[in-house]
C-alpha cells in the first residue's frame, strides 16, 4: 500500500474505506507460504503507520494495567488503532490475542488461528506457538489457516504491535460470521485457558458500517450503551454490521474482560469517516477505541485534547454536621484531593440541596437544608463545579427569597446555576434540570408536566441533551411505574442520557433503553451529605462527549466523604 496521504482527502477516504469492505465471494483463494515460512508483510509503506504512532507520542499511557483494548482495523483510522496501543503501552504483555472478524469468509470452521509468525514492515512479529496449539485442540470450532495473509482485521494490527510491544507473542482469531451466542461462548472458554494477567486481548472491529453520518451516529450511541452497561444480551442483540463488523468480537471481549479481570470498559474515542473529509461520504464507517482495566483511584485516564469530559455527582450540602466535619483542620483538603484525583480537576456538575445564605440561623430546623456562603461557595469553586442543579426539593425550603439569595451567591461566584426546567449550555453538552418532587415537607408531587419536558427538545441532533432530574423514593434505588414512564418521555424527546438523584443511595449500574439509545443512571445517590454509609451511597458519572455527538458514561463509585471527615 502507498503512502495514501500523498493523494486528495477524498481519494485517500475513498482507498482506505475499501479496506474495511469485505470482498465478493470469488476473491483470491488462501494461499499459503512454503513450508513453515512466516506470513510476508501485508502493507509495503510503512509511512502510514510511523506518522500514527507519532500523531500520539503526546497522549500519557495508562497508569493502570490494561487488560485489553478495543481499536478500528480500517486505516483511515490509523491514528485511533494507535492510540488504543498507545494507551495499553506503559505495561509489558507476553502474549496478545487478536480478535478479528474473517472479513472474507475464509475459514471452514468457526474460527480460524495459525501457527505461523508474520513479518511486517516495522518488524516480525511471532506467534505463540504453545498457546495457538492448546485452543486448536478444540477442532471441531478452531482450524489453523493461512487466511491471515490477507486477513487486515490482524495484519493491521501488527505494525503496531510490533512498534509498542516488541517481545510479545500473538494468537490471531478470525471469527466466522456464521457463528452464534452460543458459538461465542465455548470460544470464550477455550480461550480462558490461554488468557492470563500478561496477556492483552485486542479486539480488531469496526463499528457502524454502509450508513450516512446520521445513521451510523444513533447506531454507534446504541452500541456505546451497551458497552457501558457490560450487558451481555444486549451486546447479542446489536446487528452486524449496523452496529459492528464482528459483534462477536464485541461480546467475546466484554464478558473475558469482566469474568476474567473484574474489568470495565472506558472508550476514549468514537469518530465516523465522514469526519475525514469535506465531500458527502454516502457509506461511512465508525470507529471505537476502548480500554478495559480496573480504573481505581489515581487513574490517569488518557484522553485526547478534542475530546470533552464532564463528571455528575449526586445530593450535596454544606450545612448541618457536614458544615461541623469541614471546619476541622484538612478535613476539606482531603476531600478535595480525593476528588479531583477522580475528576483531574475537569468540569464537575453536582445536585445542590438547600439554601446558600450569608448567614445560617442556629435555630433553624434539621429538615430544612441550609449552609453558610462561605464555606459552600469556597468548595463548589475547590472542585471544580461548573453547574449546579437547583431542581430539587430542598432548592425552596426558605421560600422565594431564600432562592433568590442561592442565585445571589452562586451568581456573584461565577457558579452556573439551572433550576426546574432550565437548560445549563456547556462547551458542547446542554443539561436540563427537572424535579418530580416539591419543597421538603409538601405533598406535592409528579411535578414534571409534558411542557417540562418539552425542554429536552433541541434543534441541533448532534448537541447531546442530559436529563439531570431529582425523581423518586429516598433509600430505593429502582424506578417506579411513573418513573419509567418519565423515562421514555424523555427518550422519545431526544435525551442522550438521564441521570437521576434523591433517594440517597446510587444505583449500581447504567441501563441502556430502547435498544440503547439512552443511556440512565437511575440515582447517583450522594455526593457530600451528611449521612452514613450505612445508609447510603453515591457514586460519579463520568461523561465523555465525542465531535460527532456520541457520549459514553462511565460510572465511578465514591466513598463516603462524610465519614472520611470523621475520622
Amino acid at each position: 500500500m502507498r503512502r495514501l496521504t500523498r493523494l486528495c482527502p477524498a481519494i485517500a477516504v475513498v482507498l482506505l474505506f475499501l479496506l474495511a469492505l469485505p470482498v465478493p465471494s470469488f476473491a483470491a483463494p488462501v494461499v499459503c507460504p512454503p513450508g513453515t515460512e512466516s506470513f510476508p508483510p501485508f502493507y509495503d509503506d510503512a509511512t502510514l503507520f510511523k506518522d500514527a504512532i507519532a500523531s500520539v507520542a503526546d497522549v500519557e499511557p495508562s497508569n493502570q494495567r490494561l487488560t485489553g483494548i478495543t481499536v478500528p482495523h480500517h486505516l483511515l483510522a490509523a491514528d485511533l488503532v494507535a492510540l488504543g496501543f498507545r494507551a495499553a503501552s506503559g505495561f509489558r504483555y507476553k502474549r496478545i490475542v487478536i480478535l478479528s472478524p474473517d472479513h472474507f469468509h475464509k475459514t471452514h470452521r468457526l474460527y480460524a488461528t495459525s501457527l505461523r509468525d508474520f513479518d511486517t514492515v516495522l518488524g516480525a512479529v511471532a506467534a505463540d506457538t504453545d498457546a495457538v496449539r492448546h485452543l486448536e485442540t478444540n477442532s471441531d470450532m478452531v482450524e489453523e489457516s493461512c487466511l491471515f495473509d490477507k486477513e487486515h482485521g490482524v495484519r493491521a494490527m501488527l505494525p503496531f504491535l510490533h512498534h509498542y510491544f516488541p517481545e510479545a507473542k500473538i494468537v490471531p482469531v478470525a471469527m466466522s460470521v456464521k457463528a452464534r451466542r452460543g458459538d461465542w461462548d465455548r470460544l470464550a472458554a477455550a480461550l480462558k485457558s490461554i488468557v492470563d494477567q500478561d496477556t492483552l486481548i485486542v479486539e480488531s472491529t469496526d463499528f457502524s458500517h454502509y450508513l450516512p453520518q446520521h445513521d451510523s451516529r444513533r447506531f454507534d450511541q446504541q452500541s456505546l450503551n451497551m458497552l457501558a452497561a457490560g450487558w451481555l444480551d444486549g451486546i447479542a442483540a446489536l446487528r452486524q454490521p449496523d452496529h459492528a463488523d464482528s459483534v462477536g468480537a464485541l461480546y467475546l471481549q466484554t464478558r473475558l474482560q469482566r469474568e476474567l479481570f473484574g474489568a470495565q470498559p472506558l472508550v476514549v474515542a468514537n469518530e465516523n469517516s465522514q469526519e475525514h473529509t469535506s465531500d458527502y461520504v454516502e457509506r461511512t464507517t465508525s470507529y471505537v477505541v476502548a480500554l478495559f482495566g480496573a480504573f481505581g483511584p489515581g487513574f490517569n485516564n488518557p484522553a485526547r485534547p478534542k475530546d470533552r469530559i464532564y463528571y455528575l455527582a449526586g445530593d450535596v450540602n454544606f450545612g448541618r454536621a457536614m458544615k461541623k466535619i469541614l471546619v476541622r483542620d484538612g478535613v476539606a483538603d482531603r476531600i478535595v484531593d480525593s476528588v479531583l484525583a477522580l475528576t483531574g480537576s475537569r468540569p464537575l456538575i453536582v445536585n445542590l440541596e438547600g439554601v446558600i445564605l450569608p448567614n445560617v440561623p442556629e435555630a433553624i430546623d434539621d429538615m430544612t437544608l441550609a449552609m453558610p456562603q462561605g464555606l459552600a461557595v469556597d468548595m463548589l469553586k475547590r472542585l471544580h463545579v461548573a453547574g449546579v442543579g437547583l431542581a430539587n426539593n430542598h432548592a425552596y425550603d426558605l421560600g422565594l427569597s431564600g432562592y433568590a439569595e442561592t442565585l445571589r451567591a452562586l451568581d456573584e461566584a461565577g457558579i452556573p446555576h439551572f433550576g426546574q426546567g432550565e437548560a445549563l449550555a456547556l462547551a458542547d453538552l446542554d443539561l436540563v434540570g427537572l424535579t418530580d418532587i416539591d419543597t421538603n415537607g409538601s405533598r406535592n408531587t409528579d411535578l414534571i408536566t409534558p411542557a417540562l419536558l418539552d425542554r429536552l427538545l433541541h434543534e441541533d441532533a448532534g448537541r447531546p441533551v442530559v436529563a439531570f432530574v431529582h425523581w423518586g423514593r429516598e433509600y430505593k434505588t429502582g424506578p417506579s411505574e411513573r418513573e419509567d414512564m418519565l423515562a421514555d418521555q424523555m427518550r422519545l424527546r431526544g435525551a442522550s442520557a438521564i441521570v437521576g438523584s434523591h433517594p440517597h443511595l446510587s444505583s449500581e449500574t447504567i441501563v441502556p433503553l430502547a435498544g440503547g439509545d439512552v443511556a440512565e443512571l437511575y440515582s447517583l445517590g450522594n455526593f457530600l451529605f451528611d449521612q452514613s454509609a450505612e445508609r447510603s451511597s453515591g457514586s460519579m458519572l463520568e461523561l465523555r462527549v465525542f465531535a460527532q455527538g456520541t457520549i459514553f458514561t462511565r460510572l465511578i463509585p465514591l466513598p463516603n466523604y462524610f465519614e472520611m471527615g470523621r475520622k
